[in-house]
């Protein structure tokens, strides 16, 4: 009698303890990168976008309704492997603005500034924030209280903003090229979703707007008079820890709902114990298959 009240009181506290964790699950928002884009030159210029999903724990595709913001850091890596952060602010939107608010929310990592036969590129723009102009001077593009960005949309050199670390001299002996095979681009967002983390190298990321890197820095695929689009090939850009993480974020309310429902029906019927015990083998293991066949198809 002892033994069917402890497992009653232990299939209702796993029931209430998974169910309040999966509503926590469905308030909960993480920004998935769904695709690049590069769009048409518009002047001398390309803009590289990256497309974004705002999910919560069931794939539910959601909206934050407060917006969140972008990170973009950047980093150089020395001959010794040691790393120099050299950049660091805020991405716009597409629409330039600060705090992204976009139902389909879509942010302007860089713009690309191609050469006159349409073909080499011959810098990378990176955003930031510019100072506001008042008849009283100019005055900080942040706001002082918050720290949050007020400024217009402007764009910096990536070889200007490496100078300040490195010194002009040295950047000006690199080539663009060489400049790029050496950069690591972490991205984040935060402040209305969760928590989120994106890390890769710029190599990787202008190839997969079809952008070779070389001797030189040129366009291979598609024109640069038409947009391009490529989906995220997630495990070659961010690797397969944070491509695990994605998948566990947007999915883990299923597992919690699965076995609230499981420790209620445990509290009535001793033999569901096993099926507490596997489920979270068998979810695991969905995700790994699901992300391997996703590898082999892209």
């Amino acid at each position: 009698m002892a033994y069917l009240i402890n497992q009653f009181i232990i299939g209702i506290t796993i029931f209430v303890i998974l169910i309040e964790l999966s509503i926590i699950g469905l308030r909960s928002k993480t920004v998935v990168i769904h695709e690049l884009t590069r769009y048409a030159r518009t002047g001398d210029t390309c803009p590289l976008s990256i497309d974004l999903i705002v999910m919560n724990s069931l794939r539910q595709v959601s909206v934050s309704p407060r917006g969140f913001y972008a990170y973009v850091t950047l980093y150089f890596v020395r001959d010794d492997n040691s790393v120099i952060q050299f950049f660091r602010g805020y991405v716009p939107s597409l629409s330039n603005t600060w705090r992204i608010m976009d139902p389909s929310p879509s942010i302007r990592l860089f713009n690309l500034t191609v050469s006159g036969d349409g073909i080499g590129v011959t810098d990378i723009l990176v955003p930031y924030p510019s100072s506001l102009e008042l008849p009283s001077g100019l005055i900080s593009p942040f706001d002082m209280r918050t720290g949050e960005p007020m400024g217009t949309v402007n764009f910096l050199s990536i070889k200007r903003a490496l100078a300040s670390e490195l010194g002009e001299k040295l950047v000006q002996s690199m080539s663009l090229a060489e400049i790029v095979r050496r950069v690591r681009v972490d991205l984040s967002f935060h402040d209305g979703v969760s928590a989120t983390k994106y890390s890769t190298s710029l190599l990787k990321l202008l190839a997969h707007v079809g952008i070779q890197v070389n001797g030189e820095v040129r366009v291979i695929d598609g024109s640069v008079d038409t947009s391009l689009r490529r989906g995220i090939n997630c495990p070659y850009l961010y690797g397969y820890a944070a491509c695990l993480g994605k998948a566990f974020r947007t999915t883990w309310a299923w597992l919690t709902m699965t076995e609230a429902v499981l420790g209620l029906a445990y509290a009535f019927i001793p033999s569901i114990l096993i099926l507490l015990i596997i489920i979270p083998m068998i979810y695991i293991l969905i995700i790994l298959l699901l992300l391997l066949i996703k590898v082999r198809i892209t």
